[in-house]
């Protein structure tokens, strides 16, 4: 146990840490920093893995990538065998960390710092077995780690640990090196994944046998020893089979050893750790690490192999066998037999003694209220810690569920899934080992894992203006004040780009392929070609009678605003024979037309920094033929509001924590007012729970909140449908709840707000998956994700960045 720092947290929820577990030892650092952890008066202890302050303060999305990979460990709890390491508490708010039981434990590197070296070949067949049975099962269940290194494995006097969970580390869009990623160790990566591959199953069979390789022989692969002095983050790293220098370093460091992966250092030592292997295990693992993953064993293939090390002269039991009783659950696993005592060396096992002292001999004081509950579990307890974790709850469908599937591109953070659009130039081809490897293993998602991304495309310094716009099943159009742009739906690939309009406004899709884009005038585009179709002569700005806004569409009727003689007036015109229907006094206040049935109801949209909420707002209806006025009101409280078009008759508006119905087919008087319970009673006096914009399905209406939390009621009545609330506040409260998209199939609700996309069930609100994009450093402010969904396909726009998430 290594001593606290100054700049280590003083606190996590109930727990006070008093010591670290990692030490850094053969200079790795460990993708997370871990701390031994006491409730007051130490009558539980815990190991708290939180991410490390430099990562989450160079990466913005990295500390809710790794609450994801938390939450899917969770979520596998008890499917991976004893030797997957449980996450028994989970913070619920602030920043993440989680929990699991404590027990004396080394990471591997600390074991062979205590061994002197390298590990007795007995115990690597036996650390390799179990955490090949525990692969072997996670990927039969279609998931992947991902982030496997000797950091991820800690040596308890039961057998060994797998923790880390990379998935949600090492996701990225494919073509996108991930080797320089926070999280990850680069030389324990498959060549595949390092590139810009998936992490799949075969690229965990890699990074096991590396694990292996380095347990057995002291060696970093493709490093020149384990050694804190010989081994600093700037060595040149090499592919211990192709000797590829370019392997996750920078492209002018270059190993004089790494032409020849068999040649010798000045010392005679070999430069390939394999050469210091056993020739039976040399013979085990040298497949594991072939750069093609087709060439690699399964987990399932490579675990008979290690087990027949484990134990010489004996065949590898049978699925089922009964082996040789341990500590740990040995009966029910193959893997069992190899721990039998003896399996860990002595001077590793004095190291764990040790360690157990000095946690005894560490005292925090006691608190009373702490000592005085009842256990935790036990009928009408109350776990003073379960007031600031989520504790020993398993994740569901409205959790957080990371992306830790073969054939997830992403993870949502999640899954949380994670994604990098940073440059302009499109992502490089496949490599060969990429398309093996997705050719090679299943496309099986797991529930809750986001999709896997379609493409992505980096804009450089153009700024999307509004949302994109789908249009039909062949083209996404990205509106920026330089032009418009179209992308093709399923590639990502530049259809044309339109220069000669310049756009003010988000685009508008028109019927026939056509789309309306507001401008210097109002332009009509092709969305095939990009070519302009027709312009407004009479109402562009700088003519006679200039238009000032595009207020909404439908059909062929569009309504703007113009100005005349020095005062506004609204227009109604004829899209289709482009002619003007009517003209009406308008209000400055009106900013959006929303069509319902035979009128058209001017409301003025939200605005988002109202400071005065109670203040009154006009809203008037006016005929669709005529442009008469047919009623007026004012209604209270509904400054910053959100207005919503609720079939032909009912108009919806959201503002603070009030859903109000108004009867728009009538004299626009109230028809229902509800208002939003908190969730949090606490929360809710720092954090208000504000409704953002309604979305219509059919009869029913749903809105989130800043909580991300679902709310749906009946159109008509008010009534309230459903509510679901999935507890993602460890991201943070939100200031503007996001708006939702309905698809078209009304299948799914889909939301983006300042870090991710998240999809909900829309016939019961569960949330189904969350998609979070990671950007490079910490940008100086949020982008709120703006999402335009199609038939079969969600784009969004993420800063200076779209790309496209299928809908399944």
């Amino acid at each position: 146990m290594e001593p606290l720092r100054l700049d280590d947290p003083e606190q996590f929820g109930a727990y006070r840490p008093v010591g670290r577990l990692d030490t850094d030892a053969g200079g790795m650092r460990a993708p997370a920093a871990r701390y031994i952890a006491q409730a007051p008066g130490g009558e539980r202890t815990v190991l708290i893995t939180a991410p490390h302050a430099d990562a989450t303060a160079a990466d913005h999305g990295h500390a809710g990538r790794f609450y994801a990979a938390a939450a899917e460990a969770q979520r596998l709890a008890g499917t991976g065998g004893p030797w997957l390491a449980s996450v028994g508490e989970l913070s619920a708010s602030g920043a993440p960390w989680w929990a699991m039981p404590y027990r004396p434990a080394l990471p591997l590197p600390a074991a062979l710092d205590a061994q002197g070296g390298a590990l007795p070949e007995r115990t690597v067949y036996a650390v390799g077995a179990a955490l090949a049975e525990t692969l072997a099962v996670l990927h039969a269940a279609g998931a992947a780690h991902g982030g496997l290194d000797p950091t991820a494995v800690l040596l308890t006097g039961d057998g060994p640990l797998l923790t880390g969970y990379g998935t949600v580390s090492a996701a990225g869009a494919d073509g996108s090196p991930r080797d320089r990623l926070a999280g990850l160790i680069p030389e324990f990566l498959p060549p595949e994944q390092a590139a810009g591959g998936r992490p799949r199953p075969l690229g965990d069979v890699y990074a096991l046998a590396a694990v292996l390789v380095y347990a057995a022989t002291g060696r970093i692969p493709g490093d020149q020893a384990a050694d804190p002095q010989a081994y600093h983050q700037g060595d040149p790293l090499t592919d211990p089979l192709t000797g590829d220098t370019g392997y996750g370093t920078d492209p002018y460091a270059r190993d004089p050893y790494a032409a020849d992966p068999y040649a010798t250092d000045p010392y005679g030592t070999p430069a390939d750790p394999l050469d210091l292997l056993p020739p039976a295990l040399r013979t085990a693992l040298e497949p594991c690490l072939h750069p093609d993953p087709a060439r690699r064993p399964t987990a399932a293939a490579l675990l008979p192999e290690l087990l027949r090390g484990a134990a010489p002269g004996a065949a590898a039991p049978g699925p089922g066998a009964v082996a040789p009783g341990t500590v740990l659950d040995a009966a029910t696993t193959r893997s069992g037999a190899a721990l039998a005592p003896g399996w860990l060396p002595r001077r590793v096992s004095a190291a764990l003694a040790l360690q157990a002292a000095d946690v005894l001999a560490a005292e925090t004081e006691p608190d009373p209220a702490f000592l005085a509950a009842p256990a935790p579990g036990t009928p009408g307890a109350q776990d003073p810690i379960g007031a600031t974790t989520v504790v020993g709850r398993p994740a569901t469908r409205r959790a957080l569920l990371a992306g830790i599937a073969g054939g997830a591109a992403g993870v949502a953070a999640g899954g949380a899934a994670a994604w990098a659009a940073t440059t302009e130039d499109p992502p490089p081809p496949p490599t060969t080992a990429e398309r093996l490897a997705s050719r090679n293993t299943g496309s099986k998602r797991l529930t809750g894992a986001p999709p896997a991304v379609l493409w992505g495309k980096g804009l450089g310094k153009v700024e999307p203006i509004g949302p994109p716009v789908v249009a039909g099943d062949r083209a996404a159009l990205v509106v920026a004040k330089s032009g418009v742009f179209a992308l093709d739906l399923r590639t990502g690939e530049e259809l044309w780009e339109q220069s000669d309009v310049s756009p003010a406004g988000p685009a508008v899709p028109l019927g026939d392929g056509m789309v309306l884009v507001p401008g210097k005038d109002l332009t009509v585009l092709d969305t095939a070609d990009g070519a302009v179709k027709w312009t407004s002569e009479k109402f562009r700005r700088g003519g006679g009678t200039p238009y000032g806004a595009l207020l909404g569409v439908e059909g062929d009727t569009a309504a703007f605003t113009v100005k005349e003689g020095g005062k506004l007036a609204v227009v109604g015109y004829d899209l289709a024979r482009r002619r003007e229907l009517w003209r009406s006094p308008g209000s400055a206040a009106a900013t959006a037309a929303l069509f319902l049935g035979d009128s058209v109801v001017l409301v003025p949209e939200a605005d988002e920094d109202a400071q005065h909420r109670d203040k009154p707002v006009a809203v008037s209806a006016l005929d669709l033929g005529s442009g008469e006025e047919r009623w007026a009101q004012e209604y209270a409280g509904m400054a910053g509001g959100h207005w919503a078009a609720a079939g032909k008759k009912v108009l919806v508006a959201t503002a603070g924590k009030d859903m109000r119905g108004y009867d728009a087919g009538g004299d626009g008087a109230e028809l229902w007012n509800l208002t939003a319970e908190p969730w949090d009673e606490d929360m809710e006096s720092t954090n208000p729970q504000n409704f953002g914009p309604p979305a219509v399905q059919g009869s029913v209406v749903h809105a989130l909140d800043t909580f991300r939390a679902m709310h749906s009621v009946a159109r008509d009545s008010g009534e309230e449908q459903w509510k679901r609330n999935p507890e993602l506040a460890y991201v943070g409260v939100l200031v503007q709840a996001p708006a939702l998209h309905v698809t078209p199939d009304e299948r799914f609700l889909i939301a983006g707000d300042d870090t991710q996309v998240l999809a909900y069930d829309a016939d019961g609100g569960d949330l189904l998956w969350r998609f979070t994009d990671m950007r490079a450093g910490k940008p100086k402010y949020a982008h709120r994700r703006r999402v335009a969904v199609g038939r079969n396909t969600a784009v969004v726009a993420s800063g200076s960045s779209v790309y496209a998430l299928p809908l399944d």
